[in-house]
């Protein structure tokens, strides 16, 4: 992971990290070590991406380096982080790193509580735990470990066990990962979350906001006013930031020219994108490009 821009190729977007095979059982909950699949990859596990799956990775022990989208930081022993669908993460491991990783489907997730639900669907950046606040509640630790067991035991009433575990894990990270959008907190409603799906489906095709409106069943005034009452922003604003992510993901990780990462985000002017992106984070293109750092060498 000596660079972020990886390659000239599309961010790779797997199911299992390295793995072109479809989701491995009926199952919608995965639980590995990470030694399981990092070993195999000397402890590197380089930038990709998932399309229909959420992730929760524990570091138990061990430290690690990692890009989350356009961010990079360290890990230390007992930091989780809850990685999104479409959000890009790498990690460098150190040697012997201990840990699991949870990769949870969506349709899981939205049998969930109304409000988990709605905290997961509007998630679009990655969130870090932080150790010191993980190690003082010994019930989250219980129930990863737990949810480890169980997923290797395979015994009587193990599916009803998984989602419990897992759901309850991940509810209690909820409660304490700060919001690294900043967004406000609100009174749980299912327009917002229905909104935020068919962005997250339609983002690139720069619909107007009459059209998400009316997915919704509500009047584009209501949507706005929930938009604002739940995140602080417009609904247009939100529209906006989900594309300036997914502009900020391929300038760094791939190759692109500005020309072709405006042609795949749907604009129909390299300039009208500039103009967009320069608008929604205080640069243009070119500029946050030369900007993005790389990690070092050694984790």
């Amino acid at each position: 992971m000596n660079s972020l821009r990886a390659s000239s190729h599309p961010i790779p977007n797997y199911e299992l990290y390295g793995e072109d095979r479809t989701w491995p059982s009926s199952e919608q909950i995965h639980v590995e070590p990470i030694a399981a699949r990092s070993r195999l990859h000397n402890w590197e596990i380089k930038p990709h991406r998932h399309a229909g799956l959420f992730q929760l990775l524990w570091l138990r022990d061990g430290s690690a380096r990692c890009v989350l989208d356009d961010a990079q930081c360290g890990l230390s022993a007992g930091t989780a982080v809850l990685v999104p669908r479409h959000s890009v993460h790498g990690f460098r491991f150190s040697d012997g790193a201990g840990g699991l990783v949870i990769t949870l489907a969506y349709p899981l997730l939205m049998r969930a509580d109304e409000s988990l639900a709605r905290q997961v669907m509007e998630m679009t950046a990655p969130r870090i735990c932080d150790p010191s606040t993980l190690s003082s509640d010994e019930r989250l630790s219980s129930l990863l470990l737990a949810l480890a067991e169980e997923y290797e035991a395979r015994r009587e009433h193990r599916g009803l066990m998984l989602d419990s575990l897992a759901l309850a894990a991940l509810a209690s990270l909820l409660r304490i990962s700060p919001d690294t959008a900043g967004g406000k907190t609100a009174p749980a409603t299912g327009h917002v979350s229905r909104f935020m799906a068919e962005v997250e489906r339609r983002f690139r095709e720069h619909l107007p906001l009459e059209h998400y409106a009316r997915r919704v069943g509500i009047s584009t005034a209501h949507l706005n006013a929930l938009c604002r009452a739940q995140t602080g922003r417009s609904a247009l604003a939100m529209i906006h930031a989900r594309l300036a992510i997914e502009a900020r993901r391929e300038l760094i990780y791939t190759a692109m020219t500005i020309r072709e990462v405006s042609d795949v985000l749907g604009f129909t002017d390299p300039a009208y994108f500039t103009r967009f992106f320069r608008r929604v984070t205080g640069m243009s293109p070119s500029t946050f490009r030369r900007q993005a750092g790389v990690l070092p060498a050694s984790a």
